[in-house]
């Protein structure tokens, strides 16, 4: 396995669906989970994929995060980086790969967390030379999501389908990216866009993106569905991680 890669934890968002259950000023990431931070989970289960440094884009609600890590003792080494003012999910990573320098980083959503495995998502970035990788997970019901298609051999992104109404089983993205900095920041970008929306969908012709579509399992919080959800899996997921590594 090569040297995993610097992580980016996008935890700057809102947390508008979850207002109600975190109350005003607490932001997403810090969302009692089983007693504990949901920022707590994620960097333990970073820890145990042997990630040593990670960067936390932070806005909305970054004292609440700058003051619980000042109280942690943490196995990893971790930089913040706070937002003057939202900038989406596509000016965030372009802030922290100008601010960090690093060549390449895993991108992970600060409300998401998955039985990825990182080191292997690393080296399939790699060997397959692309300009960016996108994790993807398989469920029943892809028609609240939108899907990815893809090569079946080569694993090559060909499109992004639109939501349908109908349900039907498919791949969609699971907010995990491996991507190329020296790449992406050749684009000539707003400072604030949905990496998403106005980024991928739009330059499927001109970049090399792969989808890595071994997710089984993803939680994200910001529904107040799957919240109260992830009290009991988030902590299995975190269990079982410890184990497999």
């Amino acid at each position: 396995m090569s040297k995993m890669l610097p992580c980016v934890i996008l935890a700057g968002g809102l947390g508008t669906r979850l207002r109600p259950v975190l109350g005003e000023g607490l932001p997403k990431a810090m969302a009692s989970v089983d007693g504990q931070p949901f920022l707590a989970w994620m960097l333990r289960w970073l820890e145990q994929q042997r990630v040593t440094d990670v960067v936390l884009s932070l806005g909305y609600g970054c004292g609440a995060i700058t003051g619980w890590l000042a109280q942690q003792s943490l196995g990893l080494s971790v930089t913040i980086i706070e937002e003057d003012k939202p900038l989406g999910t596509g000016g965030a990573i372009m802030h922290a790969l100008r601010t960090c320098g690093a060549p390449q980083m895993i991108v992970l959503n600060g409300d998401t967390i998955t039985d990825i495995d990182l080191g292997r998502f690393a080296d399939f970035f790699e060997m397959s030379g692309a300009d960016l990788a996108i994790a993807a997970t398989r469920v029943p019901d892809a028609s609240r999501y939108g899907t990815l298609e893809f090569d079946a051999a080569s694993k090559r992104l060909i499109a992004f389908e639109e939501k349908r109404p109908v349900q039907a089983a498919g791949f969609i993205n699971a907010g995990v990216y491996a991507v190329d900095a020296a790449r992406l920041l050749g684009f000539d970008l707003p400072e604030r866009f949905s990496y998403e929306d106005d980024f991928l969908r739009r330059q499927i012709g001109n970049l090399d993106m792969r989808v890595f579509p071994e997710i089984t399992e993803f939680i994200d919080i910001g529904i107040p569905s799957d919240y109260e959800r992830a009290q009991q899996v988030v902590p299995l997921m975190c269990e079982r991680s410890a184990h497999d590594t």
